[in-house]
């Protein structure tokens, strides 16, 4: 292999860069290829579907995430700008719902519809400066290494915000339990997608995820009341949209 070239795979269990994930025997039959490295499977998620690769992501296999993020060709932009925006509007309207459960019946159907767009734009800030933070670390401590699908890595580990909708559907009303096991399952998964697209120790991660965590959501409560109580900005979004 010529000095500088980057293979286009990794094995999911050692990281090994890999020119190829299978190959095909007479018959259209495919053979996983095994890794020079570490002697497993490359990609044992080549022949799953994906709703098995997406119920081991769940179960938190780390292999899972590293096989979507690097081995996939069919997980495309497209799928994580649909996701992103899924993640925007599902976070957006659970803020949203639990917020209008506090306004007035005098407060009006339009302004009432302004706050969701507020708290959509709140929900992207906060996941943009999570993801910024986690970018910007791994500038500094990795300068030389070809830039990791870091924000690919945050969208997958976000996807549990989107269990959100269906408890606002099967449970009418907040629970605090409910918010608390879904928050850790978060972290817990940006985690474990963080880690596949950096390829750092869990607590080095950890500290990393709980810092983003801890900035993302300041920023979003501190612009909350500012958005919230401008009546200037509520005005240019009811025009906007309304």
């Amino acid at each position: 292999m010529a000095a500088g070239v980057k293979l286009p795979y990794l094995c999911i269990s050692c990281l090994t860069p890999c020119k190829a994930l299978f190959k095909k025997t007479e018959g259209d039959f495919i053979k996983l290829l095994e890794c020079s490295s570490c002697g497993q499977t490359v990609d044992r998620y080549v022949e799953c579907e994906k709703s098995i690769i997406f119920m081991d992501m769940m179960l938190q296999e780390i292999a899972a995430y590293r096989h979507i993020l690097y081995n996939a060709n069919n997980f495309t932009p497209q799928f994580y700008m649909k996701l992103a925006v899924s993640l925007v509007l599902s976070e957006g309207y659970v803020r949203w719902t639990n917020f209008a459960q506090g306004l007035s019946a005098g407060n009006g159907i339009r302004n009432n519809e302004t706050y969701l767009y507020i708290m959509c734009i709140l929900t992207a800030i906060e996941i943009g400066v999570f993801g910024t933070i986690i970018t910007i670390y791994s500038w500094v401590k990795f300068p030389n290494r070809t830039s990791p699908p870091t924000y690919n890595a945050l969208l997958l580990g976000q996807c549990g915000r989107l269990a959100n909708i269906a408890a606002i559907i099967w449970y009418h009303g907040s629970s605090i339990i409910f918010q608390g096991l879904m928050l850790a399952f978060i972290f817990i998964s940006s985690i474990q997608s963080t880690r596949a697209a950096l390829h750092i120790g869990r607590t080095e991660c950890a500290t990393l995820i709980t810092v983003a965590f801890i900035i993302s959501m300041y920023s979003s409560n501190a612009l909350q009341p500012l958005l919230i109580g401008n009546r200037k900005t509520r005005g240019a979004l009811q025009e906007l949209f309304l």
